[in-house]
């Protein structure tokens, strides 16, 4: 990152945003949103799902260090996003739909423990909702979402230190739970942090 872009995100108003993906000059975010990355911002520190902060200036977002101070991001402006997230007049406020997540969990998942959905809306905590039990593998849970919103989330055993992973055991992008009636997201959890 050049001075001139480090110079420029200081004077910036910084927002906490929990990234989803980031390629060339874009980074997706959680709620549905798309920024326009500044000139000379890089996607090298962003790791989809950890929580950072973003300097806004000029409508361009530079990835940085989350700052306790730092605005929540829904306060950044549309006219930051190249799309900007459904929201205020685009999304019905009033309204909540049901979308439904089923969860299938490895095989070697400990029998008595319970499987929790973390979302951004409580800031990541890791056991915010427990799933109801279908089976041993098998979960669900009926999740309300504003029509038109969206919702982040992961799938825990309860603590930090047991959050899903993926195939290569790295931490996966984070589920997108959309405001759609009669919404349904499937997971399938390859592995947890904590078990080989």
């Amino acid at each position: 990152m050049t001075t001139a872009v480090i110079m420029a995100a200081a004077a910036a108003t910084i927002f906490r945003v929990v990234p989803l993906a980031c390629t060339g000059d874009r980074l997706a975010v959680a709620g549905g949103g798309v920024l326009r990355l500044a000139d000379g911002a890089t996607c090298a520190a962003v790791v989809p799902g950890r929580a950072l902060g973003v300097a806004i200036a000029d409508d361009r977002a530079t990835p940085q260090a989350l700052p306790p101070d730092a605005r929540p991001a829904a306060e950044i402006p549309r006219s930051a996003y190249v799309l900007a997230p459904a929201a205020g007049g685009d999304a019905d406020q009033t309204a909540l739909v049901n979308v439904e997540i089923a969860v299938t969990v490895p095989p070697r998942t400990p029998p008595g423990d319970d499987i929790y959905v973390s979302t951004e809306r409580s800031n990541w905590s890791p056991n915010e909702v427990r799933m109801d039990r279908v089976d041993a593998r098998h979960f669900r849970l009926t999740l309300q979402v504003h029509r038109g919103a969206s919702v982040a989330f992961r799938i825990t055993r309860g603590s930090y230190g047991t959050l899903e992973r993926d195939a290569s055991r790295a931490l996966p992008r984070a589920h997108v739970a959309a405001g759609e009636p009669n919404g349904r997201v499937e997971v399938d959890v390859a592995a947890w942090a904590d078990i080989d």
